[in-house]
């Protein structure tokens, strides 16, 4: 079942201002300007084409002098991530986000981005985690008197109860939103939280209540012409129907899955196809079954994945083959115990009653207030007078045990000494042979070493090279063309006459880490087939210059990647700073991975090891037809 989940925004776009807000944008001379229209076309463009709004905000990150601005940037681009199902790169996004607005005391914003943390939470299938997040917030907002966010709380903590089946309490949370989302005719959140709100009590056995929550969210979707809250409704109508009215049921998730296609919308596609593929195994068509489970499994999170498991099991049952079925049986049924384990529950139950009792023992604790400072002075003499006695017998029995370990050190030290003695030939004679291991260790990491800057340095110049040959415009000037051939060529000669000479096997990075970039990737960009784009967002100082050619070589690895893997036609490297963490992104639309099948190659491995030589973390966020995303968190 998919769960509709409202995570929060800070600008609100309105369609018919695209063609003036362009106009404004293309006039304008003020950088800071273009960031605040940059961000307002992100926003609006989220629900019409979500490449052309990820355009947006990238332009407007690239204004990095206003921290409330960039703060919004930051967030927008964690929804973009979040509706992408890049949940780890959104994570990172909303987090900048809120350490933003941390340093800015804005403490009502950062609640507000711990919303959209706790809609990730939920995402993951973490719900324990995403009522504790969301209950301590929803009392913030409570405090504060803003209905409009303590509502959006109530709509996420209702779907994570959803999760745990208990609907009674889903419902009573999606209800307290509805209210307050209808008080403010907010259309939007209405149509997030009527499809929450019916399919809870379709999995309460109210099956006329569900269609008819679903029909008044469909009526709003199409009068402002929502084409996402329909995939979202239509997927869920034909969940209610996949038991009664498989026609119906297939039809309405035909039509999820068409528009879902249509916005390149990722999020939520995994349980329309899964839904699909239960059709497909009611119809005993197990093939087709097997193929769109497959699909949805390793997109697919918590309690829904164990239905798939399940479903899965049965299409090969159905298919004979009963090894498979008895693996995919297993899986279903370990998730879940997990999922449904008494621990889990009861942890969720004390979070929410502390929540629900906070005001009335508030209330009582007033009321008492001035006996229990009494008493607490009182217990702070008792306290204050046992901890001087405790103290008193932790000194007597350390100066007894000082002594006795003194004695005990002196009979050990006689005897050490003689020991000593023993072994100090053999020692000698150890010390000889591990400095000639020593001598042959150098001598094979250096060829280690030689090997790998042979692939980083080398191997990137040559695969520049190749990719100019391949791309070769025979409308381009040849002479233009034989000046940047004759130039890489060069270069290339340069480098094998340098690791002849053996005076360097590192990158030449004289003009700093991210002009030294900027040149290569403008190197790379002149072959006309993939553009590379050098963002510095906040960067201002060099970085120590070990420690820049080991990034440097990083980066030239992940470049060469691209051009010989990804099939991109653009990337984007991007330097920030927050902390004392330098963080690097190198992103390309090209046609991804899956991250899990392919660690093993010379480039990946060579990574990994300069990652871990110079202490960083790196995250590679990628599948296919997605593209690729490369995270870099390097301490300076």
């Amino acid at each position: 079942m998919l769960i509709f989940i409202s995570i929060s925004c800070f600008v609100c776009g309105q369609n018919g201002l695209v063609d003036s807000l362009t106009t404004k944008l293309s006039e304008t001379t003020s950088l800071f300007e273009k960031a605040k229209l940059n961000l307002q076309l992100a926003n609006i463009y989220e629900r019409i084409d979500l490449n052309k709004a990820k355009s947006y905000a990238y332009e407007a990150l690239k204004y990095t002098d206003n921290d409330s601005l960039l703060a919004e940037t930051s967030n927008q681009l964690g929804r973009f991530h979040f509706f992408t199902a890049q949940l780890d790169s959104a994570s990172i996004y909303f987090s900048e986000a809120k350490t933003i607005l941390k340093k800015l005391k804005d403490e009502h914003r950062a609640a507000i981005i711990n919303i959209s943390l706790g809609a990730i939470q939920l995402r993951q299938g973490h719900y324990e985690n995403t009522i504790k997040i969301l209950t301590e917030s929803a009392s913030f907002f409570e405090d504060t008197n803003d209905d409009l966010n303590a509502a959006k709380c109530y709509s996420n903590i209702s779907s994570a109860f959803a999760e745990l089946d208990n609907y009674d309490k889903a419902i009573e949370y999606s209800e307290k939103a509805l209210t307050i989302f209808h008080k403010n005719d907010l259309t939007q959140f209405q149509l997030i939280t009527l499809p929450n709100l019916a399919t809870q009590h379709f999995k309460k056995g109210d099956t006329l209540k569900a269609i008819g929550y679903y029909n008044d969210a469909e009526t709003i979707a199409k009068s402002v012409n929502d084409n996402r809250s329909l995939s979202i409704i239509y997927n869920n109508l034909g969940h209610i129907y996949l038991e009664n009215d498989t026609d119906k049921s297939e039809n309405y998730l035909k039509q999820a899955l068409k528009l879902k296609n249509e916005l390149n919308l990722n999020s939520g596609i995994e349980i329309t196809k899964s839904n699909l593929g239960y059709i497909y195994l009611k119809k005993k068509d197990y093939a087709k079954a097997i193929a769109l489970l497959k699909e949805a499994e390793p997109l697919i999170k918590g309690k829904q994945l164990s239905s798939v498991y399940d479903f899965l099991s049965r299409s090969y049952k159905g298919l004979g083959n009963f090894p498979r079925a008895l693996e995919f049986a297993e899986k279903a049924k370990q998730l879940n115990d997990s999922l449904l384990s008494a621990e889990n529950q009861n942890t969720i139950l004390d979070i929410q009653t502390k929540y629900e009792t906070e005001k009335k023992e508030k209330e009582i604790l007033q009321l008492k207030a001035d006996n229990l400072e009494a008493n607490y002075r009182r217990r702070q003499n008792r306290n204050l007078l046992i901890a001087a006695l405790a103290a008193l017998v932790v000194v007597v029995l350390g100066l007894y045990m000082i002594v006795k370990n003194a004695k005990r050190k002196r009979i050990i030290m006689e005897q050490n000494l003689t020991i000593q003695e023993q072994n100090f030939n053999q020692l000698l004679k150890a010390q000889e042979l591990e400095e000639i291991d020593a001598i042959l260790d150098a001598q094979e990491q250096e060829r280690t070493k030689m090997a790998a800057d042979l692939h980083d340095n080398l191997g990137s110049k040559v695969a520049t090279l190749k990719l100019y040959l391949e791309n070769y415009d025979e409308n381009e000037s040849f002479s233009t063309f034989y000046e940047k051939l004759k130039s890489l060529m060069n270069e290339t000669y340069d480098e094998i006459r340098s690791i002849a000479r053996n005076k360097n096997f590192g990158a030449k990075i004289d003009k700093g880490l991210i002009p030294s970039t900027s040149s290569i990737a403008k190197q790379i960009s002149d072959s006309n087939k993939l553009n590379i784009k050098v963002i510095n967002v906040d960067v201002k100082n060099r970085i120590e210059n070990t420690l820049e050619i080991q990034l440097f070589r990083i980066i030239q690895e992940l470049l060469t990647n691209i051009i010989k893997h990804a099939k991109a036609t653009e990337a984007i490297v991007q330097f920030s700073e927050d902390n004392n963490v330098l963080n690097i992104i190198v992103e390309d639309n090209g046609k991804g991975f899956n991250v899990n099948n392919q660690r093993s190659g010379v480039g990946l491995n060579n990574i990994e090891k300069r990652v871990e030589k110079i202490n960083a973390e790196w995250v590679i966020d990628s599948s296919e037809g997605n593209g690729t995303t490369v995270i870099l968190n390097i301490p300076l």
